[in-house]
């Protein structure tokens, strides 16, 4: 059976992606990741979803440019939009005081769910594989995990699915050469001086060869038994979680979760900040402590604050869980790889990108439509930058975007909603402020470009 088979399977026996619905792909550049995205662009129609790609780069690896011009090129072949994300890891790690791998991780999280949640994604896809959750179950071993952890890594979990469980590494690779498909090689994956790294090379070989040529069926068995007896015990609670209601809350009547064990408030807790939240990290022993105290109480006026913006409270008899208004989420990146239709979620926008005839077009640009000549994909959509600048339409110097903001009086609470679209040549043009001099169809352009801008959720 080949990979795109035991993954459409893998997903349809577990209900994993609902048709109808879109599905960001997290891609790396690496060989699963990759393989993720073309299983999936190959069952997209099949299955009725509509896919798009994101990138995040950590700000760590002198390899990241190449990494993201590799996907940059098959998700512009297989003609998926793609999404870029930046951060700077080492500074997050030192302002926080956590580690290097735990904060690129907690950064490309929040970046993936950010996304989802502005391209309005029912899923977002992993690219975690079956030999990934072998290492992950004896990880959780080795460091003495309780029932939770020895399940491995969850097929499922709030908006994230891992379809690739379903494939061995060694097929994954197959898979994507097969298909010519170029990936990029992490190569701190050979580095035995991280724990991971020397469980993958080193202890389950010597487990297979010493023990138990089959430890990696066995050690996938011991996860699926642990996860069937966790899903009996948490499907009684699914029926105190109303399921409608305020999108950013859910409230629990006390009268019917006040006899539960500490147990089974723990799960219902972690139940509704997973399914209805999408926290699948970071919520530790002392939060859910504190939820705990908080409902045995009884007494409102009280709060418990989780991470990521979510609160509990008492309130009417209820325990009321709601997320917290935060800061609005800074904008990715869109990569425009030629003609065609583009979703810009950040700004509620999608892009209509089409090649026109120069002679037939008004050059004139406005807030939702404009063209141009002479621009070379692909093209990038940005929030604006310090020290932004061009050649204006109608003038000869350079002037900085932040000086056309107050020329035009564009409110100063709305500079950071507006799009930037830039090539390889610099910024050419910023809907309803001005699009860039070196773009003008003259008497001798033959082609141009049309770019139109509609509501993501209208139509054309």
């Amino acid at each position: 059976m080949s990979c795109i088979e035991k993954v459409r399977d893998y997903i349809r026996a577990r209900g994993m992606i609902a048709p109808g619905t879109r599905v960001l792909i997290a891609v790396s550049g690496g060989a699963d990741s990759m393989a993720l995205m073309t299983i999936l662009s190959e069952l997209s129609a099949e299955m009725g979803i509509e896919i798009a790609a994101a990138h995040f780069d950590h700000g760590i690896r002198p390899e990241a440019g190449r990494e993201r011009a590799l996907v940059q090129h098959a998700a512009g072949k297989l003609g998926i939009p793609l999404f870029l994300g930046s951060g700077s890891v080492p500074a997050e790690a030192r302002r926080t005081k956590k580690g290097i791998e735990e904060t690129a991780r907690l950064l490309r999280y929040r970046f993936l769910e950010e996304t989802a949640r502005a391209w309005n994604a029912g899923s977002i896809a992993l690219g975690h594989n079956r030999d990934d959750q072998v290492e992950t179950i004896l990880h959780h071993i080795i460091r003495g995990s309780g029932w939770r952890g020895l399940q491995g890594i969850p097929p499922r979990r709030g908006l994230f699915v891992r379809p690739l469980l379903a494939c061995g590494r060694s097929e994954l690779r197959a898979h994507v050469r097969d298909r010519h498909v170029p990936y990029a090689l992490d190569r701190s994956n050979l580095d035995n001086r991280f724990l991971r790294n020397r469980i993958r090379n080193r202890l389950l070989p010597y487990l297979e060869r010493g023990y138990n040529p089959a430890a990696a069926a066995a050690l996938l068995r011991l996860g699926e038994n642990l996860a069937e007896g966790w899903e009996t015990l948490e499907k009684p609670l699914f029926k105190l979680v109303p399921r409608a209601g305020a999108r950013d809350e859910v409230a629990l009547r006390l009268s019917k979760i006040a006899k539960l064990t500490d147990f089974q408030l723990y799960l219902l807790v972690d139940l509704v900040l997973r399914e209805r939240f999408g926290v699948l990290q970071d919520a530790e022993r002392t939060h859910f402590d504190a939820a705990k105290r908080l409902i045995r109480s009884g007494r409102s006026g009280k709060a418990v604050h989780f991470p990521h913006g979510i609160v509990a409270r008492l309130e009417h008899g209820n325990l009321v869980l709601s997320k917290s208004a935060g800061r609005r989420a800074a904008a990715g990146e869109v990569i425009i790889a030629g003609p065609g239709a583009y979703p810009l979620p950040w700004w509620n926008l999608s892009a209509a990108v089409e090649g026109v005839n120069a002679r037939r077009v008004d050059p004139k640009a406005n807030e939702t439509e404009a063209c141009f000549a002479g621009i070379v994909f692909p093209v990038r959509v940005r929030g604006k930058k310090p020290g932004d600048r061009f050649v204006p339409f109608g003038m000869k110097g350079r002037k900085k975007l932040s000086d056309l903001f107050i020329d035009r009086k564009v409110p100063l609470s709305r500079r950071g909603e507006i799009p930037v679209f830039e090539d390889e040549r610099g910024v050419f043009w910023v809907p309803g402020v001005a699009a860039a001099e070196r773009t003008r169809i003259g008497p001798g352009t033959r082609g141009a470009l049309r770019i139109k801008l509609f509501p993501l959720s209208g139509e054309k």
